[in-house]
């Protein structure tokens, strides 16, 4: 498949509403939700970043509300550190894994970076991102979607999914008990589960139904380390892959966890995985996104 480079426009209707929400007049989020219900149209909404390729959102997602206002951007409104080491470090013709796809920003990118002769495999359990996930492989020939979960088990498992999609994980991390100010205004709101099928990188990878990767961006709130226990083998190796994964000590926790585990089982492999925090950690809790970058590729660092 050829990469489209028309790009898609955004509806009649989602322009109403973006127009609708920048007059900032009351009524906007409620009248949003309720005709996305109904218009398949504010189902897959498509957003301009820049010139990479658009993502698609999902309008009866309230957290999706955020990129029709703002569409279209000139660069990515969220996540830029993830995105720099992105630039960086994913070359023309990668292979690149996006576990934790979510709706798709990361992969977009990674798309861009890897090129034609690249391939990116979007890894998302949640099936409510999946059509918007779909026309982006749609549109790229670069892409492939995995609907599965990635951990250290090849069972199935109770996936949990708030409200807030972003936060969707193998444990239920967002309960009453662990976040309870953000219940009570509505951020997290309940939590609805389904049953997901995991797999095991190694288990694929050895099976040939998935290539060794050069980069792996890991964002599965809280699940990080079963996810790379399950990749031990193709992490065990001195040409290793470059990893970008998040810390959530409140996810990781609810897994039986600490973010300092996952650090500890890389610096042990004999990639020699160099270490480096992308944000600060606060003295209670912290979420910081992590590069591991393995030995053979240390010099890359220092560009």
């Amino acid at each position: 498949m050829i990469e489209s480079t028309e790009r898609p426009q955004l509806p009649l209707l989602a322009r109403i509403l973006r127009g609708y929400y920048r007059t900032k007049w009351r009524g906007a989020t409620r009248t949003t939700l309720l005709l996305a219900r109904y218009a398949k149209s504010l189902q897959n909404v498509p957003i301009q970043i820049g010139d990479g390729p658009a993502i698609y959102v999902d309008l009866r997602m309230l957290n999706s509300h955020f990129w029709l206002i703002g569409t279209p951007f000139d660069h990515s409104p969220l996540e830029l550190d993830e995105q720099t080491v992105m630039r960086r470090f994913v070359r023309l013709g990668d292979t690149v894994f996006d576990i934790g796809a979510n709706f798709g920003l990361h992969t977009a990118l990674l798309a861009q970076l890897t090129g034609p002769g690249g391939l990116v495999f979007a890894f998302e359990p949640n099936p409510e991102l999946l059509a918007g996930l779909a026309l982006i492989v749609e549109r790229l020939g670069n892409v492939t979607l995995r609907s599965y979960a990635l951990s250290d088990e090849d069972t199935k498992a109770v996936f949990f999914i708030p409200s807030d999609r972003t936060m969707s994980s193998l444990a239920d991390w967002t309960s009453l008990e662990r976040m309870p100010q953000q219940r009570e205004q509505a951020v997290v709101g309940e939590t609805s589960t389904i049953t997901v099928q995991q797999q095991r990188i190694d288990d694929l990878v050895s099976k040939g139904d998935l290539p060794v990767p050069n980069f792996i961006k890991c964002d599965v709130e809280g699940a990080e380390l079963v996810v790379f226990r399950g990749a031990e083998k193709i992490l065990d190796r001195k040409d290793a892959p470059v990893l970008l994964f998040e810390q959530s000590s409140e996810a990781m926790t609810a897994l039986c966890c600490q973010p300092d585990d996952v650090t500890t089982f890389l610096t042990g492999l004999r990639a020699d995985y160099q270490i480096t925090e992308l944000g600060q950690r606060s003295e209670d809790t912290f979420c910081v996104n992590v590069l591991a970058v393995p030995a053979s590729r240390a010099q890359e660092l220092e560009v």
